[in-house]
């Protein structure tokens, strides 16, 4: 911007100065912001959940399904050379299963779509993580 004109030096700081004291200003008023759920709910979320519904509600598939539905999901294709940091993921995911402890988050997700997908729910996933993104161990396509 100052090479080709478009603002002053003096422009510049003036600009970073306003968006530096807006910044510091919310700041501030974030450490008294009190909110409850109830604050975030649209009226397309009221329309699908019950704010005051005090139990939830007991979800879930017995342990030799979990295993069952594990050793699908920590099978890479042999006939592909996969990154090592993909291998090392699905190992690691694999052992996990196996010896049920240190079940990381993107493995309960993907043990809880495979199982949905088997009932015959259809699952639609949005976003980078799909199928290239920043965490490889939630991604839906593998690259090889």
């Amino acid at each position: 911007m100052l090479s080709d004109g478009t603002m002053t030096q003096e422009q510049m700081d003036q600009s970073k100065k306003v968006a530096q004291a807006q910044l510091e200003e919310a700041y501030v008023k974030s450490k008294d912001l009190k909110y409850k759920a109830e604050d975030w709910v649209t009226d397309e979320w009221a329309e699908i959940m019950n704010i005051d519904q005090k139990e939830a509600t007991i979800s879930g598939i017995e342990l030799d399904r979990v295993r069952q539905v594990g050793e699908a999901i920590t099978k890479l294709p042999t006939d592909s050379n996969f990154h090592r940091l993909i291998v090392k993921i699905f190992k690691a995911r694999e052992q996990s299963i196996t010896s049920g402890q240190g079940i990381d988050w993107g493995t309960a997700e993907a043990l809880a779509m495979a199982s949905l997908i088997q009932d015959g729910f259809k699952i639609r996933i949005s976003g980078q993580d799909v199928e290239r993104g920043t965490f490889s161990h939630r991604h839906a396509h593998i690259f090889y």
